[in-house]
Formats: structure tokens, sequence, C-alpha cells
């Protein structure tokens, strides 16, 4: 089965700073995957490099076999990658439909009235905001804005969802209700690549880790198996607790 994505020998610098230093890895469909690492290892900046907010510096991205190496974010976008991001970026003046059908309008399918409206609805239900498309963002908790982000990111019918710290700052019953619907859009056959310092979360949908440490890929398998490995354990305590 064909890799849903491959990134060969990626780097990225930011003038003198080498920020991600020659990572390769490969995602198989329908996969959630860890992508771990210490503050500043990384991760955010692969992500924006695999959604196109970020060029590379150099090496290969490809999504699907085709190389998305170079190409703007929308058009990533419309090849079937969404995001979240580690800030929800909401539009407070206007209701939670409103904010998803921006996504539904300039999406991959462009949808429109009455079809837009119901894949607006039903992305809602998605993630447990069913009935409250009419409740303006301004008024919704932390974690319904979460579940909103999510859902706009739904409704592009994503191969591949790219989550950046989406449970980041949940309280545990909160946590719980986002690792059932991780799983959930796993069963829907969304592939996830999945930033994550809650290690009980990621234990519980990851059953693979990538770890990042200064730029460059430390360990890659299972999940117990690779944070178990001792290198990854020095980059998160340090040598005096390893």
């Amino acid at each position: 089965m064909s890799e849903v994505l491959k990134v060969d020998g990626v780097s990225r610098r930011f003038g003198g700073l080498l920020a991600v230093n020659n990572v390769s890895f490969a995602i198989e469909p329908g996969q959630i995957v860890g992508l771990l690492g210490p503050n500043g290892s990384g991760k955010t900046t692969m992500l924006n490099m695999i959604s196109g907010a970020l060029k590379v510096s150099g090496g290969q991205i490809a999504f699907q076999d085709q190389l998305v190496t170079g190409l703007p974010a929308h058009k990533i976008a419309k090849r079937g990658v969404a995001r979240t991001f580690q800030l929800v970026r909401s539009l407070p003046s206007l209701t939670l439909t409103e904010n998803v059908l921006i996504s539904a309008a300039y999406g991959r399918e462009r949808l429109w009235g009455a079809a837009a409206l119901d894949k607006v609805a039903e992305n809602l239900a998605l993630v447990g905001l069913e009935g409250r498309g009419d409740e303006p963002v301004a008024d919704l908790t932390y974690i319904d804005l979460k579940r909103m982000e999510l859902a706009r990111a739904m409704v592009a019918d994503p191969k591949l969802l790219l989550l950046d710290e989406w449970l980041a700052g949940l309280n545990p019953a909160e946590l719980q209700i986002g690792v059932d619907l991780i799983r959930r859009l796993q069963q829907r056959g969304i592939t996830i690549l999945l930033v994550e310092h809650i290690m009980d979360a990621v234990r519980a949908t990851c059953a693979r880790c990538i770890v990042m440490s200064a730029g460059a890929v430390i360990a890659d398998g299972p999940t117990d198996q690779a944070l178990a490995d001792p290198e990854v354990i020095r980059a998160y305590l340090g040598d005096d607790d390893a």
C-alpha cells in the first residue's frame, strides 16, 4: 500500500539556524502517528513544511505519491491535507456555522448554498457540536473552540490531518473526549500526524511515534519502544535524569 505521506531528507534553515535537519519518514494510510520532541525540536516547522506554510530548504515531500515540495498551502490543502494550529484561529464576530462555512466554500469541493450548509452541519455533529451552529463563536468554551477548529478542518474532506497540540489545555474529562474524537476520525479513514506533549494521550491514540530533538529524528517506532529509547529520555529529561 502506498504511503499517504513521504518526507525524504527534508531540512529547513532560518538564517544560520538549522531548525530541521535531514528528516525522513513515511506514513501509511489510516495510521495515527505521534510527532514528538522537546520544545524547539522542529515539530511545528515540520508540519508547516508539509502543509506548505513554509518552504523546504532541502529534500522532498510527497503526498499520495505526488511531490508537493514547493507548492503553496492552498494547493496542498486542495489535494487533501488539512491542519489545526497551536492557537485556535477563529472569527469571533461570526457564528459557529459561519466559521466552518468558510472552509466549505473555499475547500476542495467549493460547496455553496444548501450543500455547504449540510456539510457544515454534518461535521459540527461529528465533533460534538450538533445543533449549535447559530451560537456566536465568542461565547464558546475552550474545548468547543477546539471542536470548531477540527470541524473546519474536516469539512475539507482531508486524507491527511495535521494536529498541532490540538489536545493542549484540556482538563482530564475534556482530554478523554478529545482522544475519543481522534480515534473516531481514524475509523473514518483519516490519516493523522499528531504533535503532542501529553504522553497519556499519545499512548492512547498513537501506535507509532517519531521523536525529534534539535531538528533531527532520534527515534521512530512503536510508541512504547520509542518513548523508552535512552536518547529520547535524555532529550526530554537531560543527561542527569536519564
